[in-house]
């Protein structure tokens, strides 16, 4: 996990490269939750660009909404529910369940950790993006690794109405937001907008600096610190600059916020 200190735009103090095993096998949406699938479960859709469709991914919610809906998906196809929540909509409060150590533990959905979120959308590859290196950090000139496989800020415009006003972000841009859910190349796993069209929710409390692991004594299945103020968000968005879609690229938010550019896709402990 983190990034050489070669890699163009990485941010030294927090993607310290380091050594994490992972014991669990684990299933990994293909796609980002859509605002379609949220809405048939939940009886709502919370997202800013409501105008984008079924098929594009559901965004503003927060952590906990997410974990409200993994625990729905989990009662509807009779699985175990990880988290224990209370509250209505939209004003989840949700935890782990107590009968769980860690949420590998439990074989319904959740969130992937950010080890596991890492290891899927690097797909064995150890360069910036998962098909190649960067070599622009910023909306343009546009990145031409990017642009193959991710929506973000250099090529996100949008004809739908609500859209974003991202005038001038690059050459004619007018109005920018989401795009349906797999338009844009799969990495080696077969998933989709690891890097791009809206940022993650992990399960993990965001810390700055990793857990220390080296090639000899790894992390073994780290689900970060066990308490914190931010919870970790990875993947970039339609928001983000190239650099922050990188696979080591770390964000974080306080798990009740809500955005245009934040949503999410779930895991799965394989029995």
């Amino acid at each position: 996990m983190g990034s050489p200190d070669t890699e163009l735009g990485r941010d030294d103090a927090r993607e310290t490269l380091h050594y994490v095993q992972l014991t669990k096998s684990f299933y990994m949406g293909k796609y980002e939750v859509t605002q379609g699938e949220f809405n048939s479960v939940m009886g709502y859709n919370p997202s800013y660009f409501p105008n984008c469709g079924n098929n594009c991914p559901v965004e503003q919610v927060n952590w906990h909404e997410a974990l409200k809906y993994a625990n729905e998906l989990s009662k509807l196809e009779g699985l175990p529910e990880c988290f224990e929540c209370t509250g209505t909509a939209p004003d989840f409060t949700c935890s782990l369940k107590s009968t769980y150590s860690k949420p590998q533990d439990c074989l319904g959905y959740r969130l992937p950790t950010e080890s596991e979120w890492e290891y899927a959308a690097r797909a064995g590859t150890d360069t910036a993006f998962y098909n190649g290196d960067i070599t622009e950090t910023g909306r343009s000139p546009l990145d031409p690794n990017l642009d193959v496989i991710g929506w973000y800020a250099g090529n996100s415009s949008v004809s739908y109405t609500g859209g974003y006003d991202c005038s001038g972000w690059f050459t004619g841009s007018t109005t920018c937001g989401t795009k349906p859910v797999g338009g844009k190349l799969a990495n080696a796993f077969g998933l989709y907008d690891m890097s791009g069209n809206v940022l993650e929710w992990s399960y993990d409390w965001y810390d700055e600096t990793y857990p220390a692991g080296d090639e000899t004594t790894p992390v073994i299945d780290p689900y970060g610190p066990g308490s914190g103020s931010y919870r970790v968000k990875q993947g970039g968005s339609w928001g983000s600059d190239s650099q922050n879609c990188r696979s080591a690229n770390r964000d974080s938010s306080v798990p009740t916020s809500r955005n245009g550019g934040s949503g999410f896709r779930l895991a799965r402990t394989k029995e």
